[in-house]
């Protein structure tokens, strides 16, 4: 009985304690210190009350960070994609203005007239794998999931 009534002002004690106020004491230097032991020339703060915000289920907060990681994954794809298919784009613009319906310009270096013939048949073949590499880039941007264009 004796041990139980110990424990039990120790502990109304201990509460005391605990329950001490913050103390703001300003020095002659204007500095300013906080403490929980009052000293001369100190005055009680009244704190407003300690806000608990309960946890949340990590496991939803883990599938959501996921989801966002993954959409930014696929936006970045998507933003290479959308730049490859601009440059792809305006370089096939370029070879098709230099091929001119297939009868391009004569440089001066092509006196020989295979040399043009050459540079021609150069420019079909780059004209074409050019499309072909917009039309699979262009398949694989709208493969992607998400919102499409």
């Amino acid at each position: 009985m004796k041990r139980n009534n110990f424990l039990f002002i120790a502990l109304v004690l201990f509460s005391c304690l605990t329950q001490a106020g913050v103390y703001k004491h300003i020095d002659e230097r204007g500095n300013v210190t906080y403490s929980n032991i009052p000293s001369s020339n100190s005055k009680k703060i009244d704190l407003p009350p300690i806000v608990v915000v309960p946890s949340t289920v990590s496991g939803d907060i883990d599938d959501r960070i996921m989801k966002r990681r993954e959409n930014a994954r696929i936006e970045e794809q998507r933003e290479q994609i959308q730049s490859k298919i601009s440059e792809e784009e305006n370089r096939l613009n370029e070879v098709k203005n230099e091929y001119k319906d297939g009868i391009p310009d004569r440089l001066g270096s092509e006196r020989n007239y295979q040399r043009y013939l050459n540079r021609v048949e150069r420019l079909r073949e780059e004209i074409n794998v050019r499309e072909k590499n917009l039309n699979m880039l262009r398949n694989e941007f709208e493969k992607l999931p998400g919102k499409s264009n």
